[in-house]
């Protein structure tokens, strides 16, 4: 988890938000609020958090000013750290799920299996063929779904062999074919990448650097009791993953 460590004070001009409603304006500036908290004398606290880092704002009462970042006591205690751990640690695993569940993935199996692992997968990746064919008895049992986020990360041409796979008209089967031959049947490189494609590849790379993960292939799935688990790389016991 990440809290920040430096207190932004803000001051607002008291006519232009006379009107206003100060928790709403920091909503439109992408801060989740999810629980109140203490705080300190006239003002009110609330635990959230900014594009999935977990954070503390506390509003002034009379509207005029709000804090975003921890709060210490006069013996120097930070004050918000339970409060996060208590109130958005889950929130913002939520909120990590959803984020890929948004992504632009291939899926790899049934649609009601009982586990979904999140795959981030280039096409020029040889671990990421080797996880693909040890996946299969899990897969081809009905027990896991792997959802294939595809970035382009390795080579030069990984770009436009990942656009051939997203614009194909069954990209599912494209993938598997390929996966099947361990990518010695190299795919076509599209050149010209229409936007919106490029758009989806891009918004992959970007989920993939956020979430810290700077190997292919990087796994995130929930565990049975439904704990958030992730890897990366290739591993050698894939039971773990599957039936843990």
């Amino acid at each position: 988890m990440i809290y920040p460590a430096v207190l932004f004070l803000l001051l607002l001009n008291t006519t232009a938000f006379a009107q206003t409603d100060l928790k709403k304006q920091i909503e439109q500036e992408g801060f989740k609020f999810i629980k109140q908290i203490e705080a300190p004398e006239k003002m009110t606290g609330w635990a959230g958090h900014m594009q999935q880092s977990p954070a503390t704002v506390f509003i002034s009462n009379d509207q005029k000013y709000y804090i975003i970042g921890d709060l210490h006591n006069a013996k120097g205690e930070n004050l918000t750290i339970k409060a996060l751990e208590t109130h958005v640690k889950d929130a913002v695993l939520d909120d990590v799920w959803k984020s890929l569940e948004n992504s632009t993935w291939i899926q790899d199996g049934q649609k009601d299996a009982p586990r979904i692992v999140y795959v981030f997968s280039d096409p020029n990746c040889p671990y990421c063929h080797t996880f693909w064919q040890k996946a299969r008895p899990w897969v081809k049992a009905g027990k896991v779904q792997l959802r294939h986020i595809q970035v382009a990360v390795i080579r030069d041409e990984s770009r436009g062999q990942v656009a051939t796979m997203l614009m194909a008209k069954n990209p599912q089967q494209v993938f598997t074919s390929y996966n099947t031959n361990k990518g010695q049947n190299k795919l076509k490189i599209t050149k010209n990448i229409p936007a919106d494609i490029a758009a989806k590849i891009d918004a992959n790379q970007e989920l993939m650097a956020k979430y810290g993960f700077f190997a292919t292939p990087s796994m995130v799935w929930k565990n049975q009791q439904g704990e958030f688990k992730s890897a990366q790389g290739m591993t050698e016991d894939l039971r773990e993953m599957f039936e843990k």
